[in-house]
């Protein structure tokens, strides 16, 4: 006689379901940068913050051939020989040498020029406070506001490499261009 293994499944998700919240939340100790205290700046010697496992980093990227002295703000899988762009902000118009990605006065997280002219603004939702930024161990780069809670992912903006485990759907952006 064959039982059902649906109400073992149930028990076992009963049993789990406390757990969810900690696994989806964020807290202080995920915060790889906090740019209150000083801004994000573009240059050869700038160093990229990595995620806990180091395999992947966000900063800027330098761009190589006539684009030198270019930068795009960017996550990358940083394992592979040639590291893989995962995410750019701003990809039609890359940052010049001394660029700055910091916390406005509004608390947005804002990529200047070096003229402080605004090059990007993560479109994080009205009244949000950013916090700090996390780069999590999978690659998405996520914003925090101030009670730790994600008002941005670049998940939700994939680029012309998609990760397995990143957004594509209804109600994403996708944008596919040659760098």
């Amino acid at each position: 006689m064959a039982t059902s293994k649906l109400p073992h499944f149930c028990c076992l998700l009963l049993l789990l379901l406390p757990f969810l919240p900690t696994v989806l939340t964020y807290t202080e100790e995920d915060c790889n940068i906090r740019l209150d205290s000083f801004p994000l700046v573009a240059g050869k010697n700038s160093n990229p913050i990595t995620s806990r496992l180091e395999e992947f980093s966000f900063g800027f990227h330098p761009l190589e051939g006539e684009k030198e002295n270019q930068f795009l703000l960017a996550v990358w899988f940083c394992k592979t020989k040639e590291p893989t762009i995962v995410w750019y902000a701003n990809g039609n118009k890359p940052a010049p040498e001394n660029s700055e990605l910091r916390l406005s006065s509004n608390n947005e997280f804002v990529l200047y020029d070096h003229e402080d002219n605004e090059l990007w603004k993560a479109p994080t939702p009205r009244n949000s406070k950013s916090s700090c930024v996390a780069i999590r161990d999978n690659g998405n780069l996520v914003i925090l506001d101030e009670q730790y809670n994600p008002i941005w992912e670049s998940f939700n903006e994939p680029k012309d490499t998609n990760l397995a485990w990143s957004n594509i759907g209804h109600g994403y952006h996708t944008q596919v261009s040659s760098i």
